[in-house]
């Protein structure tokens, strides 16, 4: 017994006295057929997992069926552009698929195991569907088949954007699974409002199929640069019971504070963060996690006048520098759903609906090179609920700070709330609420309110202040037309209000709440490894300034509906 690729031939027979499991399933006159078994089914009345954990299971042949993007065997898709793509497509390898089973065979067979080995492949680039079934039991003995389909990861990356009256872009090359191995390859330029880049990138999870995780980033900019280095064993699961890191990040760019969407002020921005981490749990305990987190962070930043800046030198942050070393605790709850038609389009998606609590206390020293002596602290929650039978309710909120001689110092608390409807299989209302509320803020950490965060039918970073609130309300349509066999369409209708207030180091004119309605066609690709979606938006403002007046376009991708 033992991993296996697809294709195997069994010639096994299961008998009557298997377990008990199997003599009831015989007993209500069904029986194991040669075509069930190799097309990865069990026979009608098929062993379920609650009814394998109750035989306590073994587990035995592992079967990794690593199908290609296009099934020939269905007609619309045996056509000459898909049978191509699946020639030049090189499909995911057994071993990396296989490194990522939390199961191996001898263990006792886990319903737990299972499905969360299923949201780990999901989460990749490179797979699309995922299935993990049964398919022979017999004396004690499970197979598994890990069936698991490719998507497109080669691209071209051409991207243009619009949002808030100012056009981005960029091309190059990304590949998320290098000649099948899982690793991701890019280089490319992109372009937006504040600089230009010229990047980098490769990562690479599970190395030479241990479970550590490494990436690297170079980017040389129009203003500067950055470069980042990360390495270590993440909790990789929910019954992981250690976790070590290492982060490195170096930046040089130049800073923008905006107002009304225009540039008020700029400086030049130095920084680096570096952190060694660890973590360690008992492991999944009861439908729970508890893990200790452990660190040490090197935090700075220097700030200088940008030479020959048109903008007035009036506003410039002041140096700072923190190292310090931390204690932390988090808590997770095992409680995931699958949905579809959510917040993508035709995919399985995986819902969190679990308790989720994490807390980091971390003591800096003034007399160990920070610029004072005091605590930094972040905390996060998160969790969901049903709302009666089609209602969904996911909250969240987090906090940053910092208690420096005695007064706090950055301090910002934000948190959203999230309402789905599904009012049936094509169409879903989505109520969104997003809020933020800062005291003594770095001048660097600007609260913005426009365009590109929410409020569509404004100008970028149109608002500023302290604080912030935007509700999004948003009717989702969900359609089964499948264009080219390559986009899936769905369609939205959206109401969007926010305002911002509090101080601002620019001391602009605050329009109160400003309102938007609007229009937009959504196209979500299931074939390929981008996990984007690509949204075309009309909106139409209905409060401001009067030069604003008029339907803003946008374009751009993004990760969920």
């Amino acid at each position: 017994m033992g991993i296996r690729s697809a294709g195997t031939v069994w010639l096994r027979h299961v008998s009557a006295a298997s377990c008990p499991a199997v003599i009831m399933i015989l007993a209500t006159g069904n029986a194991f057929a040669e075509s069930d078994l190799n097309s990865g089914n069990l026979v009608s009345a098929r062993l379920t997992p609650a009814a394998l954990e109750m035989d306590e299971a073994t587990i035995g042949q592992i079967i990794i069926d690593n199908r290609n993007i296009f099934d020939p065997e269905i007609p619309a898709e045996d056509r000459w552009l898909y049978r191509m793509a699946n020639a030049l497509h090189v499909r995911t390898r057994p071993e990396v698929i296989e490194s990522q089973l939390l199961f191996a065979e001898g263990d006792e067979y886990s319903r737990q195991s299972a499905e969360e080995t299923e949201r780990i492949l999901r989460a990749n680039h490179y797979i699309g569907d995922v299935s993990i079934e049964p398919v022979r039991y017999e004396n004690g003995v499970v197979d598994l088949a890990v069936k698991t389909t490719d998507v497109w990861t080669l691209s071209a990356d051409l991207a243009f954007g619009r949002h808030g009256g100012v056009n981005s872009g960029g091309f190059g090359v990304k590949e998320h699974n290098l000649l099948g191995t899982g690793a991701y390859v890019a280089a490319k330029y992109r372009s937006d409002v504040d600089r230009s880049n010229t990047i980098f990138e490769v990562a690479k999870q599970r190395l030479g199929g241990s479970r550590y995780d490494a990436a690297a980033l170079f980017s040389a900019n129009s203003d500067g640069f950055e470069r980042q280095l990360q390495i270590g064993k993440p909790f990789y699961a929910l019954d992981s019971r250690n976790a070590v890191g290492a982060a490195v990040l170096s930046a040089q760019r130049t800073d923008t504070l905006y107002d009304l969407g225009e540039k008020e002020a700029q400086f030049e921005h130095d920084l680096a963060y570096h952190e060694l981490s660890g973590g360690w749990s008992k492991g999944l305990s009861q439908g729970w996690t508890r893990r200790l987190l452990a660190g040490l962070v090197y935090d700075n930043h220097e700030f200088s006048a940008v030479p020959d800046d048109q903008l007035p030198q009036t506003i410039m942050p002041e140096d700072r520098r923190y190292v310090f070393p931390y204690l932390g605790i988090e808590v997770m709850e095992d409680h995931f759903e699958t949905v579809r038609n959510f917040d993508q389009i035709q995919r399985t998606e995986d819902l969190y609906f679990g308790t989720r609590f994490s807390a980091k206390v971390g003591f800096s020293s003034a007399s160990a090179g920070s610029s004072a002596t005091g605590f930094h602290i972040n905390t996060a929650y998160s969790n969901g609920f049903r709302a009666g039978q089609k209602g969904t309710f996911l909250l969240g909120a987090q906090l940053g700070s910092r208690i420096v001689s005695g007064s706090a110092e950055n301090v910002l608390l934000s948190g959203f709330a999230n309402y789905h409807l599904q009012q049936s299989e094509d169409r879903l209302l989505y109520v969104g609420l997003d809020v933020a509320a800062g005291a003594n803020l770095d001048i660097d950490n600007q609260v913005l309110l426009g365009g590109d965060s929410g409020l569509r039918g404004y100008p970028i970073r149109y608002q500023t202040g302290d604080s912030r609130a935007l509700l999004t309300i948003e009717q989702r349509f969900f359609t089964d037309w499948y264009l080219f066999r390559l986009f899936h369409v769905g369609a939205a209708a959206f109401f969007d209000a926010g305002r911002t207030w509090g101080d601002s180091p620019v001391s602009g004119e605050n329009l109160g709440l400003l309102r938007n309605v609007g229009v937009g066609l959504r196209l979500g690709n299931s074939r390929t490894g981008f996990g984007k979606m690509l949204h075309i938006d009309l909106a139409y403002p209905l409060d401001g300034r009067s030069d604003i007046r008029g339907t803003q376009l946008l374009i751009e991708a993004k990760r969920s509906f």
